[in-house]
């Protein structure tokens, strides 16, 4: 090959190179720091929150009730330099164990928002997940004052109320989602008697 032809040649293949370089740089960085979820459910105290509550209890002479309640929670920590924009939670199963232990499917067929812990009137709404900063997701909660419990869900569609004044032992998928971020999912085992501070929480 001469001289020439060689030159030419390397002049080419830097073209394509360049070419290529500048089509997939940009969707190469956003793949290596695209925000990267990640679900922990634990020992973490932030996963076991008591707090007392204060409600109106009805009657013909309406009172406020103080009372204990207990949230369980999932820890959200992005790992990725990009923020996470967008985020929400959602309850998208529950299972009940049978009498041999074995996890079968129940009534609820839905994918219902879960709150953002601490966030009042914007619970439901996205969040922005920067990294390392921790927010949690309320996903049940019990009360001195009931027997039953309440997934943190919003709204709470009639048709599964039913369930949740149920006992025994539960298994709830959470999925986690946001803005060009890959959903995550935590399971959560949940063993309930129907008293308030009795129950057993775990990973799935």
């Amino acid at each position: 090959m001469s001289a020439e032809s060689s030159a030419v040649l390397n002049t080419a293949i830097g073209a394509v190179l360049g070419f290529a370089a500048a089509v997939f740089a940009e969707p190469l960085r956003h793949w290596l720091y695209r925000p990267k979820l990640k679900l922990e459910f634990g020992d973490d105290p932030g996963c076991r929150a008591r707090t007392p509550e204060q409600a109106q209890l009805p009657g013909p002479r309406p009172t406020q009730s103080i009372h204990d309640a207990d949230y369980i929670r999932i820890k959200v920590t992005n790992n990725k330099p990009s923020i996470a924009k967008n985020c929400r939670a959602y309850l998208v199963n529950i299972e009940k164990a049978d009498s041999s232990g074995e996890f079968k499917p129940t009534i609820y067929g839905d994918s219902i928002p879960l709150s953002w812990a601490c966030r009042g009137a914007q619970a439901y709404d996205p969040l922005d997940l920067p990294r390392g900063v921790v927010q949690f997701v309320d996903v049940i909660s019990t009360r001195s004052v009931s027997t039953d419990f309440k997934p943190e869900i919003k709204p709470i569609p009639f048709r599964y109320i039913d369930l949740f004044q149920q006992q025994g032992k539960f298994r709830f998928t959470v999925q986690v989602s946001g803005e060009n971020v890959k959903p995550v999912f935590v399971k959560i085992v949940f063993v309930w008697s129907g008293v308030w501070d009795k129950y057993e929480a775990s990973l799935g």
